[in-house]
């Protein structure tokens, strides 16, 4: 019988996720994706976030949806948030802040 209870797991990104660093990131969060419901990943110590993490983070974020959970970024640094803007992907990054969450939600 599964658990009514959604568990959720929270993880601190490293200060730099260059295309050397995502292998390693990958390595840790790819455990978190099977094993929980809502993931949340603090960024605040980010300063340097390439095109490989930011492929991760996405395709962490559809993974979790797949098995019907939420992926939430929080502590976006300015560093961060340029590089999904470069990317066209700011929607992307705004649709894991719980505070956008909470917006949609309310209505």
């Amino acid at each position: 019988m599964p658990s009514l209870e959604r568990r959720k797991t929270s993880y601190d990104l490293p200060a730099v996720l260059d295309a050397s660093a995502v292998r390693e990131l990958h390595a840790q969060i790819e455990p978190l994706v099977s094993e929980t419901a809502d993931l949340t990943l603090n960024a605040a110590a980010v300063e340097r976030l390439g095109t490989q993490a930011v492929q991760l983070l996405v395709a962490t974020a559809r993974a979790l949806e797949m098995n019907g959970g939420r992926l939430a970024i929080v502590n976006i640094t300015p560093t961060f948030r340029e590089a999904y803007a470069d990317l066209g992907l700011i929607a992307e990054l705004d649709a894991r802040s719980p505070l956008n969450a909470e917006k949609d939600s309310d209505g």
